[in-house]
């Protein structure tokens, strides 16, 4: 099924995806090495890098919609998956504006533990690679978002006129 939004032939969805997702990934990384370093500058570097995941976020939901809506239309086989994906990627949008919440404006907390911080930021990239294993399943399994040749011969027939 070919995406519904496209740009220059490319699917607009699979490009912003990557944004939200390496966001997410940054900001785990982040945390790790605040926990490693002890150095301010990494809790606050998460912290803007799950404010703009959450924007990115949306803008993913926004351009993945129009393709959830023509699978539930068209295609039964993968009405499964794709409300999967839509459900764990609404619930990873809660998570992070939940990590975003208890992030203290990107400042350490009075009592210097960012372990709830932390703990939702590794909820989040579960969250996160579940909904990527949900919709790895509506691309390779179920071709979402991927426009297939049209077929012009059938099984056992050659186009070319050469062969009989």
């Amino acid at each position: 099924m070919k995406g519904r939004l496209q740009f220059a032939g490319h699917p607009i969805h699979a490009m912003v995806v990557s944004f939200p997702i390496g966001l997410y990934t940054s900001a785990l990384v982040c945390d790790g090495l605040y926990l490693m370093l002890h150095e301010a500058f990494w809790f606050r570097m998460a912290y803007w890098a799950i404010v703009f995941g959450l924007v990115t976020h949306v803008g993913a939901a926004a351009t993945g919609l129009p393709d959830f809506l023509a699978v539930m239309r068209e295609q039964k086989d993968a009405r499964r998956p794709a409300t999967s994906h839509l459900v764990f990627g609404i619930g990873l949008l809660v998570v992070q504006g939940l990590n975003l919440a208890v992030r203290n404006w990107g400042e350490i907390p009075a009592g210097g533990s960012v372990a709830m911080p932390v703990i939702v930021n590794v909820i989040g990239a579960a969250l996160s690679g579940v909904q990527g294993w949900y919709g790895g399943e509506l691309v390779y399994r179920h071709f979402v978002g991927v426009e297939l040749p049209e077929s012009t011969t059938t099984p056992g027939k050659h186009k070319d006129k050469k062969h009989p």
